[in-house]
């Protein structure tokens, strides 16, 4: 089972070409063999400027274990979180308020949770560790699930800055969603949303 080496990556994102937000994201690797994944971000959506911060810990198979995370914007504070105890997930805080979110149709939870990277930082490892399960991705902020399907034939278009020995995945949740990622390492170099025009790209 392969996931981030431990250390810091630094990431931009672009809307449509211009500059949104800036995120570093820190993966620990832990004596137990479990994983955590910080993250400390600011940009701005729709003209509102903001930080967020967030921690994802992973247990030894990289599932979920827990998740936390607090975003300021526009002068409004926002704390959200999850707890994932075998087939139950509950979220906390948010826009949803608390939900008990079964794992129906699917063998694995994942938090995929808005603009924040952190639960996207992990996706191709888990998925590699995963071969062939379905997944289903929590979004605390908002309280809710949605499915996460992978498309094994899409054939995405590599971005000139994207290493070429880079592997694609492409997945549809809400919307589609591209990442590109070195195979040896899982370390992840670009996410593309197309639909919204977004790019997050690793600058270190």
């Amino acid at each position: 089972m392969i996931a981030p080496p431990a250390g810091t990556y630094a990431y931009v994102a672009t809307v449509n070409g211009q500059p949104s937000g800036k995120t570093s994201v820190t993966v620990a690797r832990n004596p137990d063999g479990t994983t955590t994944i910080t993250e400390n971000g600011s940009g701005t959506i729709q003209g509102i400027a903001g930080t967020a911060q967030a921690t994802l810990a992973l247990g030894a198979d990289l599932s979920p274990v827990s998740y936390t995370s607090h975003v300021d914007a526009g002068g409004m504070a926002l704390d959200s979180g999850a707890t994932f105890a075998g087939t139950v997930a509950t979220t906390t805080g948010g826009l949803g308020g608390p939900q008990t979110i079964p794992l129906v149709g699917a063998k694995h939870f994942v938090v995929l949770d808005g603009g924040l990277l952190g639960g996207f930082i992990a996706l191709p490892a888990q998925i590699a560790a995963w071969p062939g399960e379905p997944v289903l991705g929590i979004a605390p902020v908002y309280g809710r699930s949605t499915s996460v399907d992978v498309d094994a034939s899409a054939k995405p278009v590599r971005p000139a800055n994207v290493p070429a020995g880079d592997a694609s995945l492409s997945f549809n949740a809400q919307v589609g969603i591209v990442e590109w990622y070195d195979p040896a390492t899982m370390v992840v170099d670009e996410i593309d949303v197309p639909s919204q025009g977004l790019i997050a790209s690793r600058s270190r």
